[in-house]
């Protein structure tokens, strides 16, 4: 009877130590991000600084991040990463919460163009800060230093005749007609009038006839540039593509047009779900570090909004991507363009 006792003492003890451990487990910070974006060493580095363990699960597409999000209501994480076109998708559907800035006082030293976020469009509403910015990348123009001279400064060098089938553009109805509609001048390129709708579909009736080939993925783009003769990209993976052509011997630069170049910046966010708010705001506190940011940029080639990186100097016109008047209008009339002979 007493060695019976002892046994279930000791068993007790072990539950205990189970439940406890099942208990700090549970604790965990838990984080929805893009792959590059939460490091197994910072995820280390910010543990050992915080005491707070992390559970980060990575995703591969908008479409994912809603699904997880909205399908628990946004009790299946506590933070996550949201570019600003579809952060005000989840303000509206109440899967976030409102950031307090006191507690970041990182945010204090990011780059001027992020440091008031009331001008960053999309982080705000009705005076509530819901996204912290923390990477972009613009979508510039890639060109041969070989083959064009002197230096582009706008995307209207893409219209040259002096490059007729040497361009390569991006496969995409709704990022080509807003970049068009900014070299032409036009201030909101994300929602535009039938006139101007009608001027735009008509440049790029231009633009395809100086065109060699539309691409879709970086390595596709990649592929067409080293079997052909190709002097100007149309970026739409930005400073991937540069380091991926650099790092297989091409000559290329890369620019962010004078008239503006199109950009995505996301952000992190909370989520409505949140268990432990103060230690959400702390893990963005840390990513928003300088060792964080500029390392970011170094491994992935993205810009960071703590430190300048080559993605866009502090000159450099930035058009941040939103949600446009008609994706199924654009992507009809992108399909008559391409059927255009």
């Amino acid at each position: 009877m007493l060695l019976k006792k002892l046994l279930l003492g000791i068993a007790g003890v072990g539950l205990g130590i189970g439940l406890m451990a099942s208990s700090a487990l549970a604790a965990n910070l838990r984080v929805l991000a893009w792959d590059g974006y939460a490091d197994a060493d910072w995820v280390k580095e910010f543990t050992a600084e915080s005491g707070i363990g992390v559970d980060v699960v990575f995703i591969g597409s908008d479409d994912e991040i809603w699904a997880k999000i909205k399908g628990s209501e946004g009790q299946d994480f506590d933070v996550f990463a949201v570019n600003t076109a579809q952060l005000q998708r989840y303000i509206k559907a109440d899967l976030v919460t409102p950031i307090d800035l006191s507690k970041l006082p990182n945010q204090k030293d990011t780059l001027p163009r992020f440091r008031d976020i009331t001008k960053v469009s999309g982080d705000t509403k009705d005076g509530k800060v819901y996204g912290i910015p923390f990477c972009f990348d613009s979508i510039g123009l890639i060109y041969d230093t070989d083959k064009v001279k002197p230096a582009p400064t706008s995307m209207s060098v893409l219209w040259d005749p002096a490059y007729k089938g040497k361009v390569l553009a991006y496969d995409n109805g709704e990022h080509n007609f807003s970049f068009t509609a900014l070299t032409l001048g036009y201030k909101d390129p994300f929602n535009l009038s039938a006139e101007q709708m009608a001027a735009v579909k008509a440049k790029l009736v231009e633009l395809k006839r100086n065109v060699l080939s539309f691409y879709t993925t970086a390595d596709e783009a990649q592929q067409i540039y080293q079997n052909n003769d190709v002097a100007l990209i149309w970026a739409n993976y930005g400073q991937q593509q540069v380091k991926a052509l650099q790092k297989i011997g091409a000559h290329v630069a890369y620019i962010n047009p004078s008239e503006g170049a199109l950009a995505w910046l996301d952000n992190w966010v909370i989520s409505k779900g949140v268990r432990d708010k103060d230690a959400a705001e702390k893990w963005i506190d840390f990513m928003l570090s300088k060792k964080v940011s500029g390392a970011l940029s170094e491994r992935t080639g993205f810009g960071n909004t703590v430190v300048e990186s080559s993605s866009a100097g502090s000159n450099d016109k930035l058009v941040w991507l939103n949600n446009v008047e008609d994706p199924t209008k654009r992507s009809d009339l992108w399909n008559e363009i391409k059927a255009t002979p």
